[in-house]
């Protein structure tokens, strides 16, 4: 049997910068131990001459980076795989990912979904266990509401793109060659607990193209666990390690002081602004939580099991049990694994439109 631990959204650097505290509770270090692999999203660029990219910045993008010494948080938390296929990293710009890449290359730390073209960016991570191969490969939504993101073609250096028929042929191709495939995708909408009925679609065309194992990032929430044909889909499991930050001019770009600041007499927001002057980012209370699922292969069968991790009020991560988040999940997962989940989103946006419709009136 080999186990897989994934945890969603990672940003190792904002106010945890400069500490030398550990980032993890030693009850979370222990559940991520028992894994054969540790898996997450790295979701920020790294680098310590921040340039941002100016297509991003054009657009009122959201700019995420964390500096050099900030990867020894994935070091600390023993993470050997990390996605790159997001939104933020090529944040700053191309010469950050490839800084990004190398600096993850030093440090043994293996990643996928991002390249210089596009045979590197979907080339997969791979790794053997007890004579089993296990191929982890990283996709990024093209929808408009993943916002400014390049992808890889071949000639230019990118994300991996998550183009439905694409992303199947992909599928394909490395099952003929691997024992499993471990698929990461940064999809859907942020900060819905519901996915989307795109996401509900390809998800079982990925599982039907040989997909072992579905592990989804993007929303900032965490989204249910179903089982579908023996296979495990996980469609969100929200933030993980991504500290509460600073952010300053130009628009909301991620900030590291030179010197000590005091962040209670700094402004504050929880929503995504463009700002005069550094303020202090906060996560709604809901962004704060997390999940860290544990996967097992065994034959052709895939299982999982979710805790719920929680960023405390020091920017450090704890287990803990909530539960109306464990309640709201489990409805979902009932919705996705039984009923016709496509009928009722559908009914829903209808029901909102009409609402919307009478209050403009």
């Amino acid at each position: 049997m080999i186990k897989v631990i994934s945890v969603g959204d990672i940003m190792p650097g904002g106010l945890l910068h400069g500490t030398d505290k550990r980032c993890v509770s030693e009850e979370l270090q222990s559940l991520l131990n028992e894994g054969d692999v540790r898996v997450g999203t790295l979701e920020c660029a790294i680098g310590n001459e921040p340039d941002f990219v100016e297509e991003k910045m054009s657009r009122y993008g959201d700019v995420i980076y964390a500096l050099d010494e900030d990867l020894k948080r994935l070091v600390e938390m023993n993470i050997n795989i990390v996605s790159l296929a997001n939104n933020h990293f090529f944040d700053l710009k191309t010469s950050g990912a490839q800084h990004t890449i190398e600096m993850l290359d030093k440090l043994s730390i293996l990643h996928c979904g991002a390249g210089n073209n596009i045979k590197e960016a979907q080339k997969p991570a791979v790794l053997s266990f007890g004579g089993k191969r296990i191929a982890f490969l990283a996709f990024c939504d093209y929808h408009k509401y993943m916002g400014w993101i390049p992808f890889a073609t071949e000639n230019d250096a990118g994300v991996n793109p998550m183009y439905d028929d694409y992303v199947v042929e992909e599928i394909k191709r490395n099952k003929k060659e691997y024992d499993y495939v471990v698929v990461l995708p940064h999809w859907g909408r942020e900060h819905t607990f519901e996915t989307t009925i795109w996401c509900y679609q390809m998800a079982k065309r990925m599982v039907k193209a040989g997909a072992d194992l579905i592990l989804g990032s993007h929303p900032h929430r965490v989204q249910p666990v179903i089982n579908w044909r023996n296979k495990s889909i996980v469609y969100s499991m929200g933030n993980f390690l991504f500290p509460e930050r600073l952010i300053a001019p130009p628009l909301r770009s991620t900030f590291y002081p030179s010197e000590s600041i005091d962040i209670t007499k700094l402004p504050t927001t929880d929503r995504y602004p463009a700002v005069e002057a550094v303020t202090f980012k906060k996560w709604k209370p809901l962004a704060k939580y997390g999940m860290i699922v544990l996967s097992s292969f065994e034959g052709n069968k895939t299982t999982s099991q979710y805790y719920i991790s929680h960023l405390e009020d020091d920017n450090t991560l704890v287990i803990k049990s909530d539960y109306e988040i464990d309640k709201g999940l489990a409805k979902y997962s009932l919705w996705l694994n039984y009923l016709p989940y496509d009928i009722i989103i559908r009914i829903r946006n209808k029901r909102d439109f009409l609402i919307s419709k009478l209050k403009r009136k």
